[in-house]
């Protein structure tokens, strides 16, 4: 009996996503350079021909899970962008809400975030997760100078490219030090942007 187009994509997508699940599960247990497509395609009790139906290269799989972590923030960035408050409640909470999904999957996500690094270590390439969020912090920056709650003596770009640099110096410390003070740091850092970013006494 014949399989329906519906049953027979229904099955590729299973699969597909049986590699995946492989995939992210060997590289937290035994990390992204230990993990070869062999084990991958064996966890997933699929032929290697099968993986490589599914992703080009075991790159193919981390550049998918480099784009997740970098959706997953933008998400949350765009959710702050239809929410009317000021600009530094909007950023304190998404630096409590990225504490959160970071810590929910510490492991794998610091495993992709580390081998992302190490290939995006040469000159003049941009990390992914800080391109997605650059316009978002702009907006709210921006938006935040129309209402009066942001200063405006400095452009928005500027002073969004301070607040991602302060977060992501925090979050650089988590990657390289599995014993940094995350959670305080992050604490400490969004004090410090509310500062920066407050109007100026005229």
């Amino acid at each position: 009996m014949n399989e329906t187009p519906g049953r027979r994509e229904r099955k590729k997508r299973a699969r597909r996503e049986r590699i995946y699940e492989a995939a992210r599960q060997l590289f937290l247990e035994q990390g992204y350079a230990a993990t070869t497509v062999e084990q991958i395609a064996e966890a997933a009790d699929v032929a290697q021909t099968t993986f490589f139906n599914h992703f080009q290269s075991k790159d193919a799989v981390l550049r998918e899970m480099t784009g997740e972590i970098s959706g997953h923030l933008e998400a949350m960035l765009q959710q702050e962008l239809a929410t009317a408050d000021t600009a530094e409640r909007r950023i304190r909470r998404f630096a409590t809400q990225a504490l959160r999904a970071l810590g929910a999957t510490e492991g794998l996500a610091r495993e992709v975030l580390l081998e992302l690094l190490r290939k995006a270590s040469g000159p003049g390439t941009a990390l992914p997760y800080l391109a997605s969020v650059r316009e978002p912090f702009t907006t709210i920056v921006r938006e935040g100078q129309s209402a009066g709650d942001v200063r405006r003596d400095l452009e928005p770009s500027l002073l969004a490219e301070l607040v991602i640099g302060l977060l992501n110096t925090a979050l650089l410390g988590w990657l390289n030090d599995p014993g940094y003070p995350f959670e305080k740091r992050m604490t400490q850092f969004v004090d410090l942007i509310a500062e920066l970013i407050r109007p100026r006494p005229v």
